[in-house]
């Protein structure tokens, strides 16, 4: 009957619209807790983004409660953006592991802080031992809540994969002596060793949270719990606090692309 379909559509209208003005309080509350302002996309951060390990990990996807603002640290503005990231891999039912030694995952849905700084570094992911070093597959409860996990099941299909390394990473732990329960990976060891003479190391250390990833790839520092996103307005900016620690530390352990007195102008 016509009432029948109209009443379906009105319906799945108002569902709809209840996850908009749902997303957008959650959106409004992680700004709000974090000091930062809410953004449409991420249109605004440099495309190194997609030449991290957190990329190839993902290999893309769909982004939610996005929060920006610039941040002062001293005499330095810190770009930086917080955002929530439901995996391409999710999507497809399906999850990868970094092929490094020993290797980890990320989870389906990761919350991440990306941080751009006047610096330029070679790409290096640091890693905290955690949940994610466990390659835990998906729990029976969250296959079932998949209707691609339970059709990849259903045809036999591989649930997880590894992911396609970057480039600039090397498979082993770089020979550098990290902070208790740190690793790291890359191809230039000197410039880790430099970091970590300069103090990179107590940044670490005060950035205890287990299973924590950081990036450096260019002028950006990018911040990510490995097995899963983070719940909660005060969890989410615990994440941007952890992020600045580190890029505190970052900066005060390599020196800046401008002189000093001259402002970086972003293109």
């Amino acid at each position: 009957m016509d009432w029948l379909f109209y009443g379906g559509v009105a319906a799945g209208a108002a569902f709809l619209a209840g996850r908009v003005v749902l997303g957008k309080k959650r959106t409004q509350a992680a700004a709000d807790a974090s000091g930062l302002v809410p953004v449409r996309d991420l249109s605004h951060i440099p495309q190194a983004l997609q030449r991290t390990a957190l990329w190839s990990l993902a290999e893309g996807g769909f982004e939610s409660r996005v929060v920006h603002g610039v941040i002062s640290k001293g005499a330095e503005d810190v770009d930086v953006t917080a955002f929530d990231l439901e995996t391409l891999r999710e999507r497809r039912g399906e999850w990868a592991f970094l092929p490094v030694e020993p290797p980890f995952r990320i989870a389906g849905t990761v919350s991440i802080v990306v941080c751009e700084i006047d610096r330029a570094f070679p790409h290096l992911v640091l890693k905290r031992a955690g949940h994610g070093d466990d390659m835990a597959d998906d729990t029976a409860l969250e296959r079932s809540a998949s209707i691609a996990k339970l059709a990849r099941g259903g045809l036999g299909m591989a649930r997880s994969h590894p992911a396609e390394m970057p480039p600039a990473l090397g498979d082993k732990p770089l020979d550098v002596a990290l902070a208790p329960s740190w690793r790291a990976y890359g191809k230039d060891a000197l410039v880790l060793s430099d970091l970590v003479a300069s103090g990179l190391n107590e940044a670490l250390k005060r950035a205890d949270r287990r299973d924590l990833v950081i990036e450096l790839i260019d002028g950006l520092v990018v911040v990510y719990p490995a097995a899963r996103d983070v719940d909660g307005a005060d969890a989410f900016a615990d994440l941007t606090t952890t992020a600045l620690t580190v890029v505190e530390g970052v900066m005060a352990a390599s020196p800046r692309l401008t002189p000093r007195g001259l402002e970086p102008q972003k293109l």
